[in-house]
């Protein structure tokens, strides 16, 4: 596979795992991870890997040259953000998972009269 074509593919799949993010199209989320992942081990296993991809690159005539430049600086600015769109969402994930756990009955007052997990459960019908 050659350079160009692993640089298109590479911007190409972290772009759309950046759109997919951004949409929290979660159902998505494996599919466009695993297209990302895909490009990078087709990165990785490029002869002498990263190094050889930018050889290659600067063996490119000038045009080619920036047009593949532009891809990877646009694919960069994309990891960035996907970065940060997947930290997000893991604080989202936290979020909710507090206010499920919140809202159950449990989370309140048990069949015992105790609220659980509240300093050893201290609080009693007594209170």
């Amino acid at each position: 596979m050659s350079a160009s074509l692993i640089i298109e593919q590479m911007a190409a799949s972290v772009g759309h795992l950046r759109s997919v993010l951004e949409a929290e199209r979660v159902d998505d989320y494996a599919q466009a991870i695993e297209a990302a992942q895909k490009a990078l081990d087709a990165i990785n296993a490029f002869p002498d890997g990263i190094d050889g991809l930018r050889a290659e690159i600067e063996r490119a005539a000038e045009r080619d040259k920036l047009r593949l430049r532009e891809l990877i600086m646009k694919a960069s600015v994309d990891h960035k953000v996907n970065g940060e769109l997947i930290r997000l969402a893991a604080q989202k994930n936290a979020a909710l998972q507090a206010t499920v756990a919140q809202q159950s009955a449990s989370a309140t007052y048990s069949d015992r009269g105790q609220v659980p997990s509240v300093l050893g459960s201290l609080l009693s019908r007594k209170v």
